[in-house]
């Protein structure tokens, strides 16, 4: 569950800073003076962002495994589900192991691309941070709720797919569930990402 809150945390912090950090310090109006496009502007600011997010998730996998390896060797893997015990064997373990972060990341960029949108709203970064985290907290617990109200809003939570990377430690894995779950961030991915762009296209900045 590191992916619900610290490693969204660190995430917040960096993309809720590239928009609203400039305007703090004073330097985003003479971006606006440069001769690209407002678009080009946020989609390149959003990029750097992704690249974060992806070398913090390449690390941790990196880490992950070279740990694991010290500690445990090389051998096959029993993941533990609710009613069940899986064996993998080793040579099924690492592509499992990479998709899955692939997933993760995806996951990660997902909150990326909300505290990006809270940041072209802000003159500081606390603001978009503490907005985006709070979004990923309460959509959580919305997520975790068995409340007939919101179980027809679950499915379109992007929470409700961010540990979908577990599906990659099933045998066999449920691919289209996977997919699934992968094109609905990509869809708030694109959502987020377009509106960013939309209203600091409309913005006026003033500093």
């Amino acid at each position: 569950h590191t992916l619900l809150v610290h490693v969204p945390l660190l995430i917040c912090l960096v993309a809720g800073d590239v928009v609203a950090g400039e305007a703090n310090m004073g330097t985003l109006r003479l971006l606006v003076t440069k001769p690209i496009s407002r678009t080009q502007l946020m989609l390149s600011k959003f990029f750097a962002a992704s690249i974060y997010t992806l070398l913090l998730l390449t690390f941790m996998a990196v880490m992950g495994l070279l740990g694991s390896i010290a500690l445990f060797g090389i051998s096959d893997l029993m993941v533990q589900k609710s009613d069940m015990f899986i064996l993998l064997d080793r040579s099924d373990v690492l592509w499992r192991y990479v998709a899955a972060y692939g997933f993760a990341a995806l996951s990660m960029i997902t909150v990326a691309s909300i505290a990006f949108l809270f940041s072209v709203f802000a003159d500081n970064s606390i603001g978009p941070i503490v907005a985006a985290m709070s979004v990923v907290i309460v959509m959580t617990i919305l997520t975790t709720m068995d409340i007939p109200i919101f179980n027809v809003l679950k499915p379109f939570l992007f929470t409700n797919h961010m540990l979908n990377w577990k599906g990659f430690f099933d045998n066999p894995v449920d691919l289209p569930e996977v997919l699934k779950s992968a094109s609905i961030l990509l869809l708030h991915i694109v959502l987020f990402v377009s509106l960013a762009v939309y209203f600091f296209r409309k913005k006026d900045v003033l500093s």
